[in-house]
C-alpha cells in the first residue's frame, strides 16, 4: 500500500505544481522526483498533456462588458 499512497501524494503535488500552489522549495523536490522515478515522470507527462489539451481546445466564450456590468448591478448588494 506505501505505493499506491506514494503515487497519490505525487498526483496530488503534480496537480498543485500545475495549479502554481507550491512553494519554490516543493517544486524542486517534486521535479527531483519526477526526473528520478519514471512512474511520477508518467504522470507529470500526463497531467501536463491533459492541461495543455484543455488549453488549447477548450475555449471560453466573450462576453460584452455591458453584459458584465448587467451580471454586477443585479448581485450587488443593497
Amino acid at each position: 500500500m506505501e505505493g499506491r499512497n506514494s503515487l497519490s501524494d505525487v498526483r496530488q503535488r503534480i496537480s498543485l505544481y500545475f495549479d502554481n500552489e507550491l512553494d519554490q522549495k516543493d517544486q524542486d523536490d517534486l521535479l527531483e522526483e519526477v526526473h528520478k522515478n519514471p512512474a511520477s515522470s508518467r504522470i507529470f507527462e500526463k497531467e501536463k498533456n491533459f492541461r495543455n489539451f484543455i488549453k488549447d481546445n477548450v475555449k471560453r466564450p466573450a462576453v460584452s462588458p455591458d453584459f458584465v456590468q448587467n451580471i454586477r448591478n443585479k448581485v450587488k448588494v443593497r
